[in-house]
């Protein structure tokens, strides 16, 4: 049954049951008062026929479910006209929900007011807004991995037609350059399937109390062994293989864009780096965990494109959170908090 249906029956039970209910009192109450009146009225006084008190209860009776009638016609205008008050909001956000799982994505609701229906039209446009946004931003993704990929395989693709028309010869040189080029889009490829299976809650992760500071020498010690300081101790739950992954992520990236020098701060469930490249403008910082962002386009890329996504993405997946600000007086400053 629709809203405004049930809206106008429940106004016309309510009057109905209690003016029912109140019009049975009236009657008692008006018959016996009446009965007792004239029972003290000496008997000449009334005329022939039926005796005035019962005419008088019968007229009272009738002027009352008169009044009731009136009652219940109020009621059911009135409920009508609230129904339909509340049912076209509702009706019109109906409507917009329909087209917008129809494909009218650009489909906003117009219900104004401060009422619940606003509140609901409210935030069906902000989730249509935020789909929307995340819509776009995965096709700029896979834009993006559509380029990323075709470079490498276009290059593996002249190569080896170059080996297969004898332009070149397949020396140990030129066979190294081809491995090198599948190796990137292997690489490119796993870190596009963590990242997908992060994203969707399906990482398998070993979580156990892992020592921040050893795991971050271990892996600086590796990709900077001249090229940081380490200060500060402390520990976290996390699976320690995927924390060894965002270290050699943020050391990569500091060995490639930061200036090649890193200053690493340790603390119970935190880790940041700072570094001493040239920064990232402010609003451009929340943008640097998306996938093939590039502060600076026409900087060479070096790597896979992923390397801070792949952060973000093994952050979240541990239940802890990244984010990015500017150094002082430069560089950048990523920050890693972990569950302790």
């Amino acid at each position: 049954m629709r809203i405004a249906a049930r809206l106008v029956l429940a106004f016309v039970a309510v009057v109905l049951f209690f003016g029912g209910f109140t019009l049975v009192l009236l009657e008692r109450v008006q018959a016996e008062h009446v009965r007792r009146y004239f029972n003290e009225v000496p008997r000449p006084a009334y005329h022939a026929g039926r005796r005035p008190g019962e005419r008088l209860i019968e007229a009272l009776k009738q002027e009352s479910r008169k009044a009731l009638l009136l009652a219940v016609l109020v009621a059911a205008g009135v409920g009508a006209g609230v129904a339909l008050t509340l049912a076209r909001p509702i009706r019109q956000l109906t409507e917009t929900a329909r087209r917008y799982a129809a494909g009218d994505r650009a489909v906003r609701a117009r219900v104004k007011g401060r009422d619940e229906i606003a509140e609901l039209a409210a935030a069906f446009n902000a989730l249509a807004d935020r789909l929307a946004e995340e819509r776009a931003r995965e096709e700029r993704q896979l834009a993006a991995t559509a380029h990323e990929l075709r470079t490498p395989l276009a290059v593996l693709k002249a190569e080896l037609e170059a080996l297969a028309d004898g332009m070149m010869r397949p020396d140990p040189e030129t066979l190294r350059a081809l491995v090198q080029e599948v190796d990137r889009i292997t690489r490119l490829v796993e870190d596009l399937e963590l990242i997908t299976v992060a994203d969707a809650g399906g990482l398998p992760l070993k979580k156990e109390v892992v020592d921040l500071a050893a795991l971050a020498r271990e892996v600086f010690d590796r990709v900077l062994p001249e090229g940081y300081a380490l200060e500060g101790k402390g520990h976290a739950l996390a699976d320690a293989d995927r924390v060894r992954q965002i270290l050699w992520n943020l050391a990569t990236n500091v060995k490639r864009h930061g200036g090649g020098w890193a200053q690493v701060r340790v603390a119970p469930g935190r880790i940041e780096v700072a570094d001493r490249g040239p920064g990232v403008p402010e609003p451009l910082l929340d943008h640097l965990f998306e996938p093939f962002y590039r502060a600076d386009p026409a900087r060479p890329r070096g790597g896979s494109g992923l390397g801070l996504a792949v952060v973000r993405a093994l952050t979240e997946a541990m239940g802890g959170e990244v984010r990015a600000r500017k150094g002082r007086p430069e560089g950048l400053v990523v920050e890693v908090r972990l569950p302790t």
